[in-house]
């Protein structure tokens, strides 16, 4: 299938005469740096500080986690205490872009909006063939039955709850695709078998679909996909998050003496090199994705581990491809994982060779050459990595 993009589109056409949104408002981003392409996600259970917002003012694109404002506001719904740090963060930074965090799937009893109509209706909730209550995640929550016409109304009128206070500029749903991830895995485990899973696969996309269509083209709808499973949400929304976890892995309550290249596996390679290609694809045809890495936060590892999940994300890299690398041990989506790094003021430049570009005759190995005189090369088997930044000068 081959695309063309038509500069100032917001809808891109294929050959075969397919559709798929892109982004018509994007959040500022170039070429300049690395910073110029960095995004921020981060949960904070108090009001940011001034401390806080000097270091979020400077990435372009931000959202938050659940935890967000927990404290500071404990008797509002969870929608207001985004709304509340959606505005802190835009008094900070106008020009910034703010997404809503939604789960696509579990229903957190904090997002009233949602919670609340589940306890007046528990047919909106997902049952299993018994006709029991069917729970998700480490504290056993009910799960949102998105089969349920009615159930993905309420869902896309409490993210246009958030829309309409004029605080973001888009949703970020989470879970997104996780029926095709449990489906890949031969089922959850308990009761989630593939039968179960594989009837929510359809209803997932179908919401995602209802949910660009509410926010328009004018926003930004983002799907977070599941690792391991093969990317296709682009086809009805118009921004992708490659996985939680982009070119690395989990590893909770990790030190930074962990090296996470005694974790890597061939699989993990492949995920890489699939998000390489995820990332590259979307960008050519005008859609947005994010690039969410993480690993050891200091000393030698946490410095090697940057370089390589850097490199892949600059091998990958076109236009509104976003990047962060946050710390893999406990705070990975908190505001204390994130950093502004010092890579992000090294100067850039466009790239003089194309995206996902392989190593002749390797399955493995990529380069890429920008403008400021900076090559990159990285084995994404290996993890071996090069990057020659032409000046660490700040931009």
């Amino acid at each position: 299938m081959f695309f063309a993009v038509v500069v100032g589109a917001v809808v891109l056409t294929s050959t075969d005469g397919a559709q798929f949104p892109t982004v018509k408002n994007p959040p500022q981003w170039s070429w300049t740096s690395l910073g110029a392409m960095a995004f921020a996600h981060t949960g904070e259970p108090h009001a940011y500080t001034a401390t806080d917002l000097l270091l979020l003012k400077k990435f372009s694109m931000v959202q938050f986690d659940k935890k967000q404002n927990v404290a500071t506001l404990p008797d509002a719904c969870q929608e207001d205490r985004f709304i509340a740090a959606a505005r802190q963060v835009k008094a900070a930074n106008p020009k910034a872009q703010v997404l809503m965090y939604l789960n696509g799937l579990i229903n957190f009893p904090d997002f009233q909006h949602l919670y609340n109509a589940t306890v007046a209706d528990p047919s909106l909730l997902l049952h299993d063939s018994n006709g029991k209550i069917v729970r998700l995640g480490p504290s056993k929550n009910t799960v949102f039955d998105v089969r349920n016409a009615g159930m993905r109304k309420i869902f896309v009128d409490a993210a246009l709850y958030g829309m309409t206070s004029g605080a973001f500029n888009g949703v970020f749903i989470d879970r997104a695709n996780w029926a095709q991830g449990c489906v890949a895995k031969g089922g959850g485990g308990g009761v989630w078998s593939v039968e179960l899973c594989s009837s929510l696969i359809n209803s997932q996309r179908t919401l995602l679909e209802e949910l660009m269509t509410a926010v328009g083209l004018g926003g930004i709808t983002l799907a977070k996909e599941t690792s391991g499973v093969v990317a296709a949400d682009w086809e009805v929304v118009n921004g992708v998050m490659t996985s939680d976890t982009f070119c690395s892995q989990y590893c909770h309550k990790c030190n930074d003496s962990v090296s996470p290249a005694t974790l890597w596996t061939t699989s993990d390679a492949q995920n890489c090199a699939n998000s390489i290609a995820t990332i590259a694809n979307m960008s050519a045809r005008g859609q947005l994705t994010q690039s969410h890495a993480m690993g050891p936060f200091q000393g030698p590892l946490g410095d090697q581990s940057r370089q390589f999940t850097i490199a892949a994300f600059l091998v990958a890299a076109g236009n509104l491809s976003f990047f962060t690398y946050a710390n893999w041990a406990i705070d990975c989506w908190e505001l204390t994982g994130t950093r502004w790094w010092p890579e992000y003021d090294f100067p850039l430049g466009v790239p003089t060779s194309p995206a996902n570009t392989k190593i002749a005759g390797s399955r493995w190995k990529y380069s890429r050459n920008f403008s400021s005189g900076t090559t990159v090369y990285v084995d994404v088997a290996t993890r071996e990595t090069s990057i020659h930044w032409r000046t660490s000068t700040p931009v």
